[in-house]
């Protein structure tokens, strides 16, 4: 996951030196002042006293931590920020902070991944996390009864993980498969383009989430040495929000999280390279420079990036970017009325970390004609703006920050999303920005004596138009290739702008099979099927193509109960578009040679009977669901068989159920009808099958006059 919240410093070093650590005071918690300059100043500083239930605190190892008590709330979240994310990264590494999140929920010393999971469930626990730039953020939300065992869990996987070398290819292959379906992304390709150009020879210059090839090279040991180095106590900030006591709360905190030694953080130099919080090490774009580059997408696009001073405070780019919220409408209408019917879109977007600061204006465009014209008469329109915004909208602006971060409050499984990256890059006290409404008529006053003179690093954005693009208008192609005696019919869908690949199997006469063989036969062998894909021998061979397989009903998720249906099995697999050729061979070979094993079979039974445990059945639901399917459907040729299924049932239904004239397969790919059919020539069973005697399709329905019903043969 990934997050950003536009939040900044707001205590002096000051205010630090004069407070205790461990303070409360008084007022209420829920207070608020329309006065924003009703601020008591003391000695030149502007002192923000702390709310009532906020305290700040800090373990002996060096971690931080911040309280805030909540006691209307049922629940209490422990977000725990640990100071490190894509920004500290290299080439060699990008991706590693976000990869290491995904393997900490895999394990630790004493838990397996499964035993971490149940015991989260057994407390009611939502265990989470997302990563960014300056932080990698982790959250415990539990009943306030429970939240000591899951702080417990919580400190298990942050300091005693033991990354699995077993579970590793697993996770690369699912970051992989995340990477390709943001590269899928438009949007994603644009960000990639301008943040390689404005934060070149800086972290910030890569892709949080990691480029594939990194990730695909990443070895176990690496990520091991990188979670060693940073995940340290006194490298996080934990922040607790909800119903406890502060006295209990600290105690608990020091026994579990206190006793971790701290440690030493080693950061590497590099003369071509900056990370963290220091400057991009490699010569920075100049004004007026220009850039072009190319992205999937149907529009031409100008960013034009102008640099701010870096000492600009957070409300100043909220109050910046409201007053250029109101003018992007007249913007676009003078470039309109010169320019008809040629800008499409005026929009503007902050960009605040802390080694560089930019304001970003992207105009819309229909055609690269009067390119020139168009982007010098919108440069010169923004440096004539006044960008001085009223008293009231200041104040009004102010308020709602400030309201803001007490919905927040309420909210303790969403607060570590909302705030971790400003603890990641300002430290604890930034967390109270909110309370400074003071901040916002300093940032009123520089906004307007404010203008823009510089001239901005350009990024012409072209749409990205292959060969096969320009030969035919229709990118996208999609046909039916009928199955003959021996072979599947197989649905090609071409999306040559698709860096991923899609194949759907539907298997037929579910049912009919089940009665035929046993209880639950299609559900086991999928089962089994999966077991089979998820094995460390084939997901060192399916990691190549980033594979990653769907072959049953998620118990808990009620939207994917297509995998339930009677009348046909389904199996979902996506993955990478890169070797499609390599993947459709691999997967053939995979299920025309499947034999499940009496471990797999007896492992899926086992599953069986969990999943029934697990769905809890409604009965006034199912008593409707019951009344209208007898109204509206036929009923049902095959009934549900009693008899359980054996081992050797089950190898029988496979070789009639899960052979390849018995598959309609729908293929959604970049690469070519004929290069898919050929693909799949090899996928055939050398005899043919005597088919099922298909029930006819029946159907009903009723007008005003009459019923009819129509039989499909």
């Amino acid at each position: 996951m990934k997050g950003r919240t536009k939040m900044k410093k707001l205590f002096s070093v000051i205010f630090f030196s004069i407070l205790f650590i461990s303070v409360s005071i008084f007022p209420s918690l829920y207070a608020q002042s329309d006065n924003i300059s009703g601020q008591k100043i003391v000695g030149g500083y502007d002192i923000q006293p702390l709310e009532k239930g906020v305290f700040i605190h800090q373990l002996d190892n060096g971690m931080q931590v911040i309280l805030i008590e909540n006691p209307a709330l049922p629940m209490v979240g422990v977000n725990v920020v640990v100071k490190v994310g894509s920004a500290y990264e290299t080439f060699a590494t990008s991706g590693m902070s976000h990869m290491l999140e995904h393997l900490l929920f895999n394990g630790t010393e004493t838990l397996t991944q499964k035993e971490l999971y149940d015991a989260t469930d057994k407390i009611g626990g939502y265990n989470n996390a997302n990563t960014g730039e300056y932080y990698t953020n982790y959250m415990m939300v539990t009943p306030a009864e429970n939240i000591y065992a899951g702080m417990k869990l919580q400190s298990a996987m942050l300091f005693h993980s033991i990354l699995p070398e077993e579970k590793f290819g697993k996770e690369k292959g699912i970051v992989m498969e995340e990477i390709a379906k943001s590269l899928a992304n438009s949007r994603e390709q644009v960000e990639r383009n301008i943040i390689s150009i404005i934060y070149k020879g800086h972290a910030l210059s890569l892709p949080t989430l990691g480029t594939y090839e990194t990730i695909k090279n990443m070895k176990r040991d690496d990520v091991h040495k990188f979670y060693k180095n940073y995940y340290l106590p006194n490298n996080m900030i934990m922040s607790v929000i909800g119903n406890f006591k502060k006295d209990e709360m600290i105690e608990q905190i020091e026994e579990i999280y206190g006793n971790v030694s701290p440690g030493n953080i080693n950061v590497s130099e590099n003369p071509l390279w900056g990370t963290g919080f220091e400057k991009p090490k490699n010569k920075s774009n100049s004004e007026a420079e220009t850039f072009h580059r190319f992205y999937k997408g149907d529009k031409l696009l100008v960013n034009q990036i102008y640099e701010l001073d870096r000492e600009l405070t957070s409300e100043f780019f909220d109050l910046l970017q409201l007053s250029l919220s109101d003018k992007a409408e007249s913007l676009q209408k003078i470039l309109d009325d010169k320019f008809p019917d040629k800008v499409t879109k005026v929009s503007f977007q902050m960009r605040e970390y802390p080694v560089k600061k930019y304001l970003e204006a992207t105009l819309t465009l229909t055609d690269e004609s009067s390119l020139n014209e168009v982007v010098n008469l919108f440069m010169d329109e923004l440096k004539k703006q006044n960008f001085s915004l009223a008293p009231e909208i200041i104040n009004t602006e102010a308020i709602n920050t400030k309201t803001a971060f007490y919905k927040n409050i309420e909210k303790p499984h969403m607060f570590g999303i909302y705030n971790a990256s400003i603890i990641g890059e300002y430290g604890i006290e930034s967390v109270f920005e909110s309370y400074s409404q003071s901040g916002y008529i300093n940032a009123g006053k520089l906004l307007n004596d404010f203008s823009i003179v510089s001239n901005p690093v350009i990024i012409i954005q072209h749409p990205f138009v292959s060969d096969e693009d320009a030969a035919t208008d229709d990118a996208i192609k999609i046909e039916l290739f009928e199955n003959g005696e021996t072979n599947p019919v197989i649905i090609v869908k071409q999306n040559i702008a698709s860096e991923l690949l899609a194949i759907h199997y539907m298997i037929k006469n579910k049912a009919a099979y089940d009665e035929k063989y046993g209880k639950d036969a299609a559900f086991i062998w999928h089962d089994t099927f999966g077991q089979r894909m998820k094995s460390p021998e084939n997901k060192k061979e399916s990691i190549n193509y980033g594979l990653t397989f769907s072959v049953n009903d998620n118990p808990y998720i009620p939207m994917d109960n297509i995998y339930l249906s009677p009348a046909f099995g389904y199996i979902r697999v996506e993955g990478l578009a890169d070797d499609v050729a390599g993947a459709t061979d691999y997967l053939n070979n995979q299920i025309m040679n499947f034999i499940p094993s009496q471990a797999e079979f007896d492992n899926a039974v086992k599953k069986t009977h969990s999943v029934k445990m697990m769905k809890r059945e409604n009965k006034a639901k199912k008593v409707f669901e019951d009344a209208y399917k007898s109204i509206i459907y036929e009923p049902e040729k095959y009934s549900s068989p009693e008899e359980q299924l054996t081992y050797e049932n089950l190898l029988d239904f496979g070789r009639e159920y899960f052979n390849p004239q018995n598959m309609i397969i729908s293929v959604v790919s970049s690469a070519s009808s004929e290069e898919i059919i050929n693909y799949f020539s090899i996928f055939k069973i050398e005899e043919s099958t005597q088919p099922l005697n298909e029930p006819a399709y029946v159907s009903k329905y009723a007008d005003v006059n009459e019923a009819h019903i129509i039989i499909d043969t």
